[in-house]
């Protein structure tokens, strides 16, 4: 008998002897907490008794948990929870981003394609410009009558999460209520049109306002002036809607960054459950909810001021009161908590406390690179498209073309003058981020800028220069911008927390891991293969 065939059968028994695949859970639900970093964690998490304590207590939790990316974004991040894979390879490089083809700024979830359900006729938002699959996906693919599903405060958050063909998608409209796109379906189902009656009269008819619990501990309160405006901290109570007051154009705004939102958020996600029985079919149902309020009130009271504290103990209650009917309804299920990306305080907090903090205004600081190219090459036109952050650089080739400039000697130029700036930590092109390995090696602590950037670049979307901007400088300045924000390959935009929560034996686990191993780590507990990813699937340790 020849050798490799007689070694063939003799892995034929242990093949045979292989235990079955465990059991599936009926219901597996991810949530993502928009703007959750791993600081209001550490910061609030000793304070807190419901969902997420319990999440804590009763999970594996990785402490050390990274976005391993560079631009820190809302569509960026969540493309990463259930894919597996850098916003290099998922497409969303960004929120928005130039279209090369037009010239034209284009946001990361639209689709003139997809219109929306509740205005017919006008254009909405779809998955088009998100690459390959994901966990949903994977599932439906592999485990039949399967059914994922995404809700949440924003549409590409919801989006981003669900993957190629999933079965539904929803995301708060204002109003409205909670609407999708034809996208995914050409009507509402007959559940979401009764909870959006009775949300949309509710709008109408209640009084909206945001009072601190008295259950939460009194947080930093103070004001900061801005020119003439002035930005007020810990100014609680707050009217986001009085009854009978009209619907203007600032009522969405006022709601978005107030609690109310996460908690329409989880009526709707209890609508869906319950409108379309999850976990109660023949296979696996993926439920993936953000909840998008920290981010709203990250961005315009800072992360550790009364706003904030009170949003996280209200969230804790919000999380509380879902695991409390998962548990009832659905014993089995698992549950993931992670966020697309951390935060930072208000600067001016900040610098009182001695960090070297510094307001960017990025349309000063492009004219000045406009000015500085136009100078040194000779031109009387704008050799710069004009981009919405000073992280990006794209170069007009219309303008190159008529002057004929060489484009290496435009872009080493530009490269020199950033990196002369003192905002500025690194400015690298696009031959230089092809030329790097985005592998996921090492530790994502000390993964290194270049490193960092090149996962957040694809060279069809991305622009022909990257850059990385110093810790502790925030672009913008409120009222007209956000006062604080995110985005950077900073520590504390890229860690956030990361609980499995489900039958394995609770613990804290300290070693760094990387979000994109999230979704490999639920496909190999699922039973499932996945598709290409640029995670690792985790240890769980144990089940109980």
């Amino acid at each position: 008998m020849h050798p490799s065939l007689l070694a063939s059968l003799l892995l034929l028994p242990a093949l045979v002897a292989a235990p079955p695949a465990r059991p599936r859970p009926k219901l597996v639900v991810v949530i993502s907490v928009d703007q959750f970093s791993a600081e209001l964690m550490q910061t609030f998490g000793p304070e807190l008794k419901g969902g997420i304590a319990r999440l804590r207590r009763e999970g594996v939790f990785f402490t050390e948990a990274y976005h391993d990316h560079g631009f820190t974004e809302t569509g960026p991040g969540h493309s990463v929870l259930l894919s597996g894979r850098f916003p290099a390879s998922t497409g969303i490089v960004e929120n928005r981003w130039i279209d090369r083809a037009t010239g034209k700024l284009v946001y990361c979830v639209d689709d003139p394609a997809a219109k929306a359900l509740h205005a017919p006729g006008q254009a909405s938002s779809s998955n088009a410009r998100f690459l390959g699959d994901g966990l949903g996906d994977w599932l439906q693919a592999q485990v039949p009558g399967s059914r994922v599903f995404a809700v949440s405060g924003k549409d590409r958050a919801a989006i981003l999460m669900a993957g190629r063909k999933p079965t539904g998608v929803f995301w708060f409209s204002g109003p409205a209520g909670f609407t999708s796109s034809t996208a995914y379906a050409q009507r509402f189902p007959e559940w979401l049109l009764r909870y959006d009656r009775g949300l949309s009269d509710r709008i109408a008819a209640d009084s909206w306002l945001w009072m601190k619990d008295p259950a939460t501990p009194e947080g930093r309160s103070g004001a900061w002036t801005f020119g003439s405006q002035t930005l007020r901290n810990g100014g609680l109570p707050r009217l986001i809607q009085g009854a009978g007051m009209p619907l203007d154009k600032g009522f969405e705004g006022r709601f978005r960054k107030s609690p109310f939102l996460d908690a329409v958020t989880l009526e709707a996600a209890e609508a869906l459950l319950e409108g379309e029985r999850l976990g109660r079919g023949p296979g696996t149902d993926l439920l993936a909810i953000s909840f998008s309020a920290t981010d709203y009130i990250g961005h315009s009271y800072g992360m550790l001021g009364t706003e904030m504290r009170d949003q996280i103990h209200r969230l804790d209650r919000v999380l509380g009161r879902l695991l409390d009917r998962l548990r009832r309804r659905h014993p089995g299920a698992w549950v993931v908590l992670s966020s697309d990306h951390g935060g930072l305080d208000l600067p001016e907090v900040l610098g009182e406390q001695g960090f070297p903090v510094k307001r960017l205004l990025a349309e000063p600081f492009m004219a000045a690179l406009q000015g500085d190219l136009r100078a040194t090459f000779k031109v009387d036109r704008d050799l710069l498209l004009p981009a919405p952050e000073p992280n990006t650089i794209y170069l007009n080739e219309a303008a190159m073309k008529a002057t004929g400039l060489d484009r290496r000697q435009v872009l080493i130029r530009i490269q020199a003058w950033l990196r002369a700036r003192p905002e500025v930590a690194e400015a690298l092109t696009a031959e230089d981020l092809l030329a790097t390995d985005p592998a996921a090696t090492g530790s994502p602590r000390d993964s290194s800028l270049r490193v960092l950037l090149r996962r957040s670049f694809h060279p069809e979307r991305s622009g022909d220069l990257l850059v990385a901007l110093k810790p502790f400088v925030v672009v913008g300045t409120p009222p007209t911008e956000y006062a604080t924000g995110h985005g950077t390959p900073n520590a504390y935009d890229r860690r956030v927390p990361l609980i499995f929560w489900g039958p394995w034996k609770a613990g804290e686990r300290r070693e760094p891991v990387r979000i994109v191993d999230l979704a490999p780590t639920l496909a190999r507990e699922l039973g499932l293969k996945p598709g290409t990813v640029d995670g690792k699937a985790l240890d769980l340790g144990p089940r109980r």
